[in-house]
């Protein structure tokens, strides 16, 4: 039998471990290939969807069943980013909001470095504790470019015997293959019915070798990355019983900043913030007060600002975390009361621009750019409070619960299916005669989610004799659109039933 890659730590001052490769990761190193070539043919993850969701299901299931069945020990933080994996996965599944189903592929592919490092005994404290912020850093960057060449001794060197060398054998004889396999498709493709059959099995498109070849070259260094991840986290040749000592010594060298020079530049800030507020007191509150100020409309007021303020927001937080990063220990009261301070003024004008924006909603309905906007200020507001708590109890860890609770907002927010509950508000505010006109446009930029929305506008308009061209040729276009399975979500597929039930998928439009 061939030797395992060990899977203990390596102590400072130890030999590096012989590259030997067992049966397991060697087929891994292999399909990787297969991966790398797939990753680059779905890319950005956006028009098929489902292939997408199972391509990288089987990416974790074959990672965690195979190579590394058996030897994972996952802590309470890595089961939580598990499931918030699921729960992404689940999201773009189910809606067909294109932003929300790439960052959700996006976080899928991020969870999956981090759980292969914790499952492997990577972390330098466990999951839940200050210096998850560097787990990450290694997960995603260290481990797979300190081994990012192992791949290529994975699928070449010629070590084991028996069932494991034939079938290194048979997978480089597939490897051989694909070349004239290809040229043998591309060939009979003249064929309509076998083109047809391709097409409808695999939805391939075998007339542009080029890109082939080119996805083919882009997906070694994907595998190369993965599989450098996986080795480096597995051989245990970057971990150190002294590893979290280490990094606690290199953030305590980078505070360079003496506390009075870090006191002299926020203070200036803080002056300019006393100074805003006292000359905009009247404007800006009328956000709370929901009284506009002269001369101003709801549109021309909730713009007035508003970017500046976010801005503003988000700059203060990164002052915040260069204070908490750069600065040496000290005067510990003072620079306490600064940030105290900072943050106060930050959450006060984050509750005046999300009071802006509320007016702005109230009086226009909702687009997916306003609740994107609120999602973020709220968030903003949320990670603030962190800061604040921190202030007042230098135990609290906060960057883990910060993360975990970014990571939640999103899937929050992913999972609620917005772009359908944006059309709901809004439809429903035209119904009811709280709006005189309807942005149909905006309504038909919403996609699949909407189209039950979109079908009530219409029954309404037509029962009104007051029927929209705009929202019928959008719902004809949806209804002519032919897809294969591998684009569908579930909020695609109630589409096309509620779509048909209309009458939209006959030649004719329905009366």
């Amino acid at each position: 039998m061939e030797e395992s890659l060990p899977l203990s730590p390596a102590l400072a001052g130890e030999a590096a471990p012989e590259r030997r490769f067992r049966l397991q990761d060697r087929l891994f190193a292999w399909l990787l290939l297969l991966f790398g070539y797939c990753f680059w043919l779905l890319f950005p993850f956006l028009q098929k969807p489902l292939a997408s969701a199972l391509l990288i299901a089987a990416l974790y299931a074959f990672t965690f069943f195979v190579p590394l069945r058996g030897r994972c020990r996952f802590d309470l933080c890595a089961k939580l980013v598990f499931l918030s994996a699921a729960l992404a996965l689940l999201a773009a599944l189910i809606w067909a909001d294109r932003f929300h189903a790439f960052i959700c592929f996006a976080y899928l592919l991020a969870a999956y470095a981090y759980l292969v490092l914790a499952g492997t005994g990577g972390t330098l404290e466990g999951g839940w504790s200050e210096l998850l912020g560097a787990d990450l850093l290694r997960a995603w960057f260290i481990f797979p470019f300190s081994s990012f060449g192992a791949l290529f001794p994975a699928l070449l060197l010629p070590q084991g015997k028996g069932f494991g060398r034939t079938l290194l054998k048979i997978a480089l004889g597939l490897f051989l293959a694909v070349l004239p396999t290809w040229l043998v498709l591309s060939l009979l493709s003249y064929d309509s019915g076998f083109t047809e059959l391709l097409a409808r099995i695999f939805s391939l498109r075998i007339d542009d070798p080029g890109m082939i070849l080119l996805r083919f070259c882009f997906g070694v260094p994907v595998a190369l990355y993965v599989f450098g991840l996986y080795f480096s986290s597995v051989s245990g040749k970057l971990l150190r019983e002294d590893g979290a000592r280490r990094v606690r010594e290199r953030a305590e060298r980078r505070r360079i900043l003496p506390p009075l020079s870090a006191a002299a530049a926020v203070i200036p800030l803080l002056f300019v913030y006393v100074l805003f507020f006292l000359s905009q007191w009247g404007y800006y509150t009328s956000a709370f007060t929901g009284v506009l100020p002269a001369h101003l409309s709801y549109a021309e007021y909730a713009r007035s600002g508003f970017f500046q303020l976010c801005t503003v927001a988000f700059v203060n937080f990164l002052v915040l975390l260069a204070l908490s990063r750069l600065v040496r220990r000290g005067r510990e009261r003072f620079m306490r009361a600064l940030c105290v301070t900072l943050t106060l003024f930050t959450l006060l004008l984050i509750a005046t621009a999300l009071s802006k924006l509320r007016l702005y909603i109230a009086a226009y309905g909702l687009t997916p750019d306003r609740v994107h906007a609120a999602w973020f200020m709220l968030l903003l507001s949320l990670l603030f409070l962190l800061v604040l708590i921190r202030q007042f109890s230098p135990r609290f860890n906060a960057f883990p619960i910060a993360a975990a609770l970014c990571v939640a907002m999103f899937l929050l927010l992913a999972l609620s299916g917005s772009n359908g509950w944006i059309a709901r508000r809004n439809v429903e505010r035209y119904l009811r005669g709280e709006a005189e006109q309807i942005d149909v446009y905006a309504l038909c930029d919403l996609g699949d989610d909407a189209v039950p929305e979109l079908l009530r506008l219409d029954r309404y308009l037509a029962e009104k004799g007051e029927r929209d061209e705009t929202l019928r040729a959008f719902l004809r276009g949806r209804a002519a659109e032919k897809r294969d399975i591998w684009s569908c979500t579930l909020s695609s597929l109630r589409a096309g039933r509620l779509l048909e039930q209309a009458g939209y998928m006959q030649k004719e439009s329905p009366p």
